[in-house]
């Protein structure tokens, strides 16, 4: 039984850890699991109801399977490296066979109650995400610092080191809930896949799995229209600030969040225009508020967003502070593992350079098991759909594989 193999290679893990001290080792019984409980059902036909009303009746052929969704708090760090508490989601395909391990870092969201362990609207992660787990797959979904029970701080919005180690203890927690629970898993690889943020904190993930400690290694690695170059991004942001912007609250909310984290020194007001910045400073991205009551209370352009200063301060690099920051969050990493890229060639969030950046690293680095798929006519908001049938149709032959052998 595979909880068995995973109880092993743990213990195997932790010594490894500990090569060098002669003392035993008295460790608890779960280092990072520290509750959990049951949520909900979700049935096929409620999926297969959700799918097609989304107009995707074509994701019907990979709903196979009930899932169990479970709540967990587990250990992990914040942003100073202190110990805290986070919470994520774990789903179970009901009755399947031999189902793979697979971690799903979500995608921006502004309301809490869409979090993978909060699950409360029709439209959450753990609704829109079911159908992975439906396909014959254990899934983690971790919330992040700053929704669930971190609901309180701010969320650290495309920030590469929180990210990494939230979904990182997540896994590591979701294995021991697996272990508590007597669920058995097959093979010794864990799937990576994310979109938008998902996607960037999929990266991070992926590059802490790979070249630091891990009792599992990185199996699929499939990211959907990522922003991997931050600092180009900006730059770009800054130079076609004219240009339409699909989400204008994606980038207030990126910059607002490292205003906070890095306690820049210009104020609020310096960066955004009134009343925009009163409205953020007063917690417009607390997690109390949906993504179009966000919208709602921003701008359409980029250009009433921010002010000239701040615009002629940064194309005259007199924001080095801002600028290190960034700088200080891109993922230019190039995983050992399979990748899976899928990117529209019309996405107005997430400059598409970011996916063929990366390929031109993986060639130059000699990587041959990448799949880049740019569809065409497809902004960032469509996106989702085409990276998601891809990715459950990789998912699904490479299970199919794995139960042959």
């Amino acid at each position: 039984m595979k909880y068995f193999k995973w109880q092993a290679l743990f213990l195997l893990f932790l010594f490894t850890l500990s090569c060098g001290d002669n003392n035993s080792i008295d460790e608890p019984e779960f280092e990072y699991l520290v509750s959990e409980e049951f949520n909900r059902t979700i049935t096929q036909s409620s999926m297969e109801f959700f799918w097609t009303f989304a107009g995707q009746s074509d994701a019907a052929a990979f709903i196979e399977y009930d899932v169990d969704v479970y709540r967990i708090l587990y250990q992990t760090t914040d942003l100073a490296g202190n110990p805290i508490e986070a919470s994520g989601a774990v789903m179970i395909p009901k009755e399947a066979s031999q189902p793979e391990l697979l971690s799903i870092q979500h995608a921006t969201i502004f309301s809490n109650v869409e979090a993978p362990s909060v699950d409360g609207t029709t439209n959450s992660v753990v609704t829109r995400k079911s159908i992975f787990a439906s396909a014959g797959n254990i899934v983690f979904l971790p919330d992040y610092l700053g929704y669930g029970v971190t609901s309180q701080q701010p969320h650290p919005y495309q920030h590469k080191e929180s990210l990494a180690t939230a979904s990182y203890d997540m896994m590591m927690a979701g294995m021991e809930f697996l272990e508590a629970n007597e669920f058995e898993w097959s093979g010794s690889t864990i799937d990576l896949i994310g979109y938008s943020e998902g996607a960037y904190a999929t990266l991070a993930l992926a590059q802490k799995i790979e070249t630091g400690p891990s009792p599992l290694q990185a199996g699929l690695i499939s990211m959907g229209a990522p922003i991997f170059d931050l600092s180009s991004t900006m730059d770009f942001i800054i130079n076609n600030i004219d240009q339409p912007a699909e989400c204008v609250a994606c980038y207030a909310y990126f910059l607002q969040t490292y205003h906070e984290i890095y306690s820049l020194q210009n104020p609020v007001s310096d960066y955004f225009n009134s009343p925009y910045d009163e409205r953020i400073s007063s917690g417009l991205f607390d997690g109390s508020q949906s993504a179009a009551q966000v919208a709602s209370q921003l701008p359409e352009s980029m250009t009433e967003l921010f002010t000239d200063s701040f615009i002629e301060r940064y194309l005259n690099g007199e924001e080095e502070e801002l600028e290190l920051a960034v700088a200080e969050n891109n993922i230019l990493y190039v995983p050992e593992a399979d990748v899976l890229l899928v990117h529209g060639d019309e996405d107005g969030v997430a400059p598409i350079f970011n996916s063929d950046d990366f390929e031109a690293r993986a060639q130059q680095s000699g990587k041959t098991n990448l799949t880049y798929i740019r569809p065409e006519g497809v902004n960032h908001t469509e996106g989702i759909f085409p990276w998601g049938l891809e990715t459950l149709d990789r998912l699904s032959s490479a299970s199919k594989i794995l139960a042959e052998n």
